[in-house]
């Protein structure tokens, strides 16, 4: 079948790569990835090559400073002809509660970003409030750039709740609104541990077709396998009205279930167009219900364009080895409807019993 969905799941690396990020330009493809004491970029010719890729380490912190410590969920954005890299981190006195988002700008985006020596350390965010702060990435939405970040609530320290803000940028580092809060956990799958909310790894993720456009956020703990990813529908109208996101009532994807095959905690994922109309899910994952924070690799899915926006069955595919497997099918052409009852109540067993009809 020509038009089956192909819903497998492919590790593209062979070390741990948390927070992955991927982007292709210039004909290669270039991955960034949660590295801890330094910011490291992998570039390969092809998905497959990212398992023996090209590395370069293209900046170290100094030690002492405020972002010293702690370098996680790194991004290399491709901003007004210039490569830029956000980055959140922390003072190594002050821990995890000293998170801030900070930037290096870098060369011409034409050029390779390999090269140490065309990276310099930019400082902060200007305008954003000196507050916890993570995963921030970039957006552009209605001819203006948008920062989109994970915080904790103000007058709130605990720890126990992550909400998503968005600020609209009048450069790449430079703030030109007040930080405004779009999403906080509500749904119980939202939430791990009881009472600890979590919405952060924000994304942004557009259809081909231009008829559905929004964010894609993680949810639950990052250290459980619970951790899943999720949507905030884009409404229209002002982003920084937050009555302009819908949250939706069902994840992304998440795991297949308790005992189930791996890979799980799907997260923190990034997207690329493919080509034929394809989109690819970049997220990280692991091999065992109980790894935690530990062996979370980089991990591939398609996603599927339906009426009603991206869909991906609702749970991780079954993971080949085989990078031809994965390569064999792709989604049906012009997309699927989403809207039929069955195929949310049956997912993906719904989703094929529903294509083999239409064949």
């Amino acid at each position: 079948m020509s038009n089956q969905y192909n819903n497998s799941t492919f590790t593209v690396v062979n070390e741990a790569t948390p927070d992955p990020w991927l982007i292709q330009k210039n004909g290669r493809y270039f991955l960034t990835f949660t590295a801890g004491d330094r910011l490291e970029i992998w570039s390969a010719a092809n998905l497959d090559g990212l398992r023996s890729p090209q590395k370069s380490v293209v900046w170290r912190p100094p030690p002492d400073q405020p972002y010293s410590d702690g370098v996680w969920a790194p991004e290399l954005h491709d901003l007004n002809g210039r490569w830029y890299i956000y980055f959140a981190a922390a003072h190594p006195a002050r821990g995890n509660p000293s998170h801030r988002m900070w930037v290096l700008g870098g060369g011409p985006s034409d050029q390779d970003p390999l090269d140490p020596s065309q990276w310099q350390f930019l400082g902060g965010i200007k305008g954003m409030p000196d507050r916890w702060s993570i995963d921030g990435t970039i957006v552009t939405l209605n001819g203006a750039y948008y920062i989109v970040w994970s915080q904790w609530p103000f007058g709130d320290d605990s720890d126990k709740m992550q909400e998503l803000f968005i600020m609209r940028l009048s450069d790449p580092i430079t703030g030109a609104s007040d930080p405004i809060m779009i999403s906080r956990p509500q749904h119980k799958w939202e939430f791990s541990d009881g009472d600890h909310g979590v919405n952060e790894g924000p994304q942004w993720l557009e259809s081909p077709q231009g008829h559905w456009k929004g964010i894609v956020y993680s949810c639950a703990g990052s250290w459980t396998k619970d951790y899943k990813l999720a949507l905030l529908t884009y409404t229209g109208g002002d982003p920084l009205n937050p009555g302009s996101w819908r949250k939706e009532k069902h994840p992304l994807i998440m795991n297949a279930g308790e005992n189930k095959n791996a890979p799980f905690g799907p997260g923190h994922g990034s997207f690329i167009d493919f080509g034929n109309g394809e989109t690819l899910a970049l997220f990280h994952a692991t091999d065992k219900e109980t790894d935690g924070w530990e062996n979370r690799k980089a991990r591939i899915q398609r996603l599927v364009w339906t009426q009603d926006g991206p869909y991906m069955g609702e749970i991780v595919g079954p993971h080949t080895g085989d990078f031809g497997v994965f390569m064999q099918q792709g989604p049906p052409q012009g997309g699927i409807s989403q809207g039929q009852p069955e195929e949310k109540k049956h997912g993906i067993k719904g989703f094929f019993h529903k294509l083999k009809q239409e064949l």
